[in-house]
Order: structure tokens, then C-alpha cells, then sequence
């Protein structure tokens, strides 16, 4: 458990990799509406920042 709680900076920022790329990927593809995926990479990317990445 403690292994998970010193990378988790790094799962979130990877969390947030990839809700960017299948926010891109989705758009490519045609969809409309993909706010929410990048919503959600910010997301990840402020939990990352906010839990010490260094």
C-alpha cells in the first residue's frame, strides 16, 4: 500500500495522459462533445500537482 501512495502523483498524471489522448482520439473520430475527457484530465492533472509530483 505504500508503494501505491508514493506513485500515485504518477497515476494521476498518467490518468490524465490518457484522458487527453482519448479526448483527442475521440474527436478524430467524429464525437461531438469530448469536453467531458478533457474535463477529466484536468482533473487528474490538478490531483497530480496537488499530491506533490515532483
Amino acid at each position: 500500500m505504500r508503494v501505491f501512495l508514493e506513485n500515485l502523483p504518477a497515476l494521476f498524471l498518467a490518468l490524465a495522459f490518457g484522458g487527453t489522448v482519448y479526448g483527442l482520439l475521440a474527436r478524430l473520430m467524429g464525437a461531438q462533445r469530448v469536453w467531458p475527457f478533457f474535463l477529466l484530465a484536468a482533473l487528474f492533472l490538478t490531483l497530480a500537482l496537488w499530491t506533490g509530483l515532483k
